[in-house]
């Protein structure tokens, strides 16, 4: 049986899969490459990134009733398409480690500090495992009834932080290596826009208004990239860049720091609100894509009977992946940032730029019309 969601659904699932667990560390890290020059990375980057999301777009208008692993095999052939049909499985499946690992390392750290770590994994991946296995309509149903517990929390956290910010504590600009901004930038177009990618998973096959789920797409992103930029500012503007960085999770940090009279107390509590939300439904999608990466990879008709071994994989990949914090952030920054540019920014545009020369050839426009189609297939 096929299974849809509605284009405001996909909206919320965009903007939780790009927010995640960059919530909580993208201050840290863009603080900790770049220092008191962090606050306008998120600007360049959503810049820069833009444009990748436009060519999903635009690829999804090419092959509006399939996926990434269709537009791949339609494009380059069954046999390259299955290779890249494999990378692009890799990608969740390699990257999961450190975002299992973050999470938790915070949930041990200031919620449940004397239970073992390989319990705190099981308990949430078997959540995560029935999400998955209902499928995308279960989740994108529940992203769409979650989005008040996610933006309220949010903007009280913006509103009460307000009245704390200096502008100068981020004084000097530009004071630092102009390596460290590259690095800086191209961290936040891989963590952002590259991993964006993976929704051409389920878009636009699954999406019947094919021109709404375009606008919820680069709506979607616009509105994460800001939520990331205010989080940033906050964060080096009223915790200053040197505790911003000192501190392993900054933005709970930051919500501790909220005291307004005797009314607005532990403000941190509706903080750990927005992120298990986020970061639910990051691994969720995670999961999900591995599993249907997997079975189109391999032609399994049914990818269902999956979803319960990755889970159960992906419960010790985190366990044995890393032995502390430092080695996750090293992995997070170096191997994982050029997986996702690799993944996300390099595999599409070759594609890309092939489907354009076929589309030329062929004397088919390069930016076709949407189709008002409602009966979407689900393989090719």
């Amino acid at each position: 049986m096929k299974q849809h969601i509605s284009s405001s659904q996909f909206r919320m699932l965009v903007i939780y899969s790009t927010c995640s667990t960059s919530v909580l560390s993208m201050p840290l890290i863009l603080g900790t490459l770049v220092g008191r020059d962090a606050w306008w990375i998120p600007l360049i980057g959503t810049v820069l990134g833009f444009p990748f999301i436009l060519l999903f777009v635009i690829m999804s208008r090419w092959y509006p009733t399939t996926d990434f692993f269709g537009m791949s095999n339609k494009i380059v052939g069954k046999k390259f398409g299955k290779i890249c049909g494999l990378l692009f499985t890799l990608l969740p499946l390699l990257t999961i480690s450190p975002k299992l690992h973050y999470s938790t390392d915070f949930i041990t750290t200031h919620l449940l500090k004397t239970t073992p770590p390989v319990v705190v994994v099981a308990i949430c991946m078997s959540v995560v495992a029935m999400g998955s296995y209902l499928g995308i309509e279960a989740f994108g149903r529940t992203a769409e009834m979650t989005a008040f517990f996610f933006f309220l929390p949010l903007i009280l956290l913006l509103l009460f932080k307000i009245p704390d910010m200096d502008i100068e504590k981020v004084l000097p600009f530009f004071r630092g290596d102009e390596n460290h901004y590259i690095d800086a930038i191209l961290f936040y177009i891989a963590i952002t826009a590259c991993n964006s990618v993976l929704l051409l998973a389920l878009y636009p096959y699954a999406i019947s208004d094919k021109k709404k789920a375009e606008q919820a797409f680069l709506q979607g992103f616009l509105i994460a990239c800001s939520i990331l930029f205010f989080i940033t500012v906050l964060c080096e503007t009223a915790l200053g860049p040197e505790l911003m960085t000192a501190s392993y999770f900054p933005t709970f940090t930051l919500a501790q720091r909220i005291s307004f009279g005797n009314f607005a107390e532990r403000v941190e509590a509706l903080l750990t609100v927005i992120w298990f939300i986020t970061i639910y439904f990051k691994i969720t999608l995670y999961l999900f894509i591995s599993t249907r990466g997997i079975a189109q990879t391999f032609g399994i008709k049914n990818e269902k009977p999956l979803t319960l071994p990755l889970a159960m994989i992906f419960v010790f990949i985190p366990l044995q992946a890393f032995d502390n914090t430092i080695q996750d952030y090293e992995f997070y920054v170096g191997p994982a940032k050029w997986l996702s540019l690799l993944v996300g920014a390099v595999l599409p545009l070759v594609l890309f730029i092939i489907g354009a020369l076929q589309r030329k050839k062929k004397k088919q426009s390069l930016l076709p019309k949407h189709t008002r189609q409602s009966n979407t297939s689900r393989r090719v």
